[in-house]
């Protein structure tokens, strides 16, 4: 052997730093100071980071002020943004309506999460995840002192699970779901499994995670499926109606482009120009920034804005553009098909708002990390495709196809149905 290389009776001085915990731990929080002096510098030019860096100044002042007026028992519960709450949702309401005195302090990474629900009713106080710093969390912690915290799906912050567990604060994991190539079975598995060690409950999506989380030794995981499926399945019940949609869809295949960016309306654009006069479109955009809008209306240079319609006026377009927030879930009940978008970019949106519906959903590749898109795939109620010019000759046909699209239909209300009920085994289980 090499002198200089590793034997097995002399442990490699990298592997020994890699995997001392004091180590990794100290390099992960030099990792928060550097994420949060990246996103002060980011402030000054990019708007959502400057809502970031905003959002949390005068958290400390903005919390105890709460809590002197709120006294008694605290949930805590956490989401990334606007996609885990919906999942944490259910369960905050449930547990309201078991226990109408328990406060319910709801908390946020992202600003678009924050800026989307600051108003929610169910919770008593919103508000923004102060930085994973060890400091941050011990006056965190202290102040609220919750009775439990959930944190929804992931979000692995490591200062605030070790806080937890220091104070013997019960942590659990809703919907979770982890994949093998996560960093929690790498090269610094040693550090990540200790902080999931400070979890009481694991409450998980799949059998895969389940799996994954045996393989570390833990035995608290409980396989309940997505809480997801009970909210929307809550929203369908109780949609609001749109009458004017609903006029504008009849007698042609309404085409419903949800959460949209540039690249997934590029495939829209393919659709339509092979199918105009056929369908109808309905462009529900991810962002409705005025310069997003302006480039959706390059495209279709006749098309409708929403806002600029009267509360009866039927759109004289064959392509109408949502250019507003909170209607989506309910829209795709007037959709034979739906593109949901992100899939070229950083991850699908929700693909259970439409499936719900019975609508047969189409997406770009970035799916693997939702396991509710894998699910739709194999039940055969979605396509997909990396190339856009595929995936829009497979959307074409669905159009055309009512037999086909019918199938599809059944294939994903029958899923949606049969996935409910999340919400009640972590009840149980609590």
């Amino acid at each position: 052997m090499q002198a200089g290389l590793c034997t097995s009776t002399n442990a490699c001085p990298i592997i020994t730093i890699i995997t001392d915990q004091t180590i990794l731990h100290f390099l992960y929080n030099i990792s928060i100071y550097l994420y949060t002096a990246l996103m002060r510098i980011a402030a000054l030019f990019h708007p959502k980071a400057k809502k970031w860096i905003e959002g949390r100044n005068g958290w400390l002042g903005l919390l105890s002020a709460w809590r002197q007026k709120n006294a008694g028992i605290v949930y805590w519960f956490h989401c990334a943004s606007v996609g885990e709450f919906e999942q944490g949702r259910p369960l905050i309401e449930a547990l309201r309506e078991k226990n109408s005195s328990v406060k319910i302090v709801l908390t946020f990474f992202s600003p678009s999460g924050y800026e989307m629900r600051k108003d929610y009713p169910h919770a008593d106080l919103v508000m923004y995840l102060p930085a994973d710093t060890t400091s941050n969390v011990s006056v965190f912690l202290d102040i609220l002192k919750p009775e439990k915290v959930f944190f929804i799906k992931y979000e692995y912050w490591a200062n605030y699970f070790f806080g937890c567990k220091k104070r013997n604060i019960p942590l659990y994991i809703v919907s979770g779901i982890l994949r093998p190539e996560q960093r929690f079975f790498g090269v610094f598995k040693p550090f990540w499994k200790k902080v999931l060690a400070c979890v009481h409950t694991f409450f998980v999506q799949n059998k895969q995670t389940e799996m994954l989380l045996h393989g570390l030794e833990f035995s608290n995981v409980v396989l309940t499926g997505d809480t997801r499926y009970d909210r929307v399945t809550t929203i369908a019940k109780t949609a609001k109606p749109y009458p004017q949609l609903e006029k504008f869809s009849e007698g042609f295949v309404c085409l419903v482009g949800g959460s949209t960016w540039r690249a997934d309306e590029e495939v829209l654009q393919l659709v339509y120009e092979n199918l105009k006069g056929r369908i109808k479109l309905l462009i529900v955009p991810h962002e409705i920034s005025e310069n997003h809008i302006a480039e959706i209306l390059r495209t279709w240079p006749h098309a409708e804005l929403w806002t600029k319609l009267t509360d009866s006026a039927l759109p004289e377009s064959d392509v109408l553009i949502l250019d507003t927030m909170g209607m989506l879930s309910a829209v795709y009940r007037y959709a034979d098909t739906a593109l949901i978008g992100g899939g070229f970019g950083a991850g699908i949106h929700n693909t259970l708002e439409a499936a719900v519906w019975g609508v047969p959903v189409a997406f770009g590749p970035r799916y693997g990390k939702f396991q509710e898109a894998i699910d739709l795939l194999e039940r055969r109620a979605a396509v997909t495709d990396s190339q856009k010019e595929r995936l829009a000759e497979k959307i074409i046909k669905l159009c055309l196809d009512g037999q086909l699209r019918g199938q599809m239909s059944r294939a994903a209300a029958e899923m949606t149905a049969k996935s409910t009920g999340a919400t009640a085994l972590i009840l149980n289980n609590l």
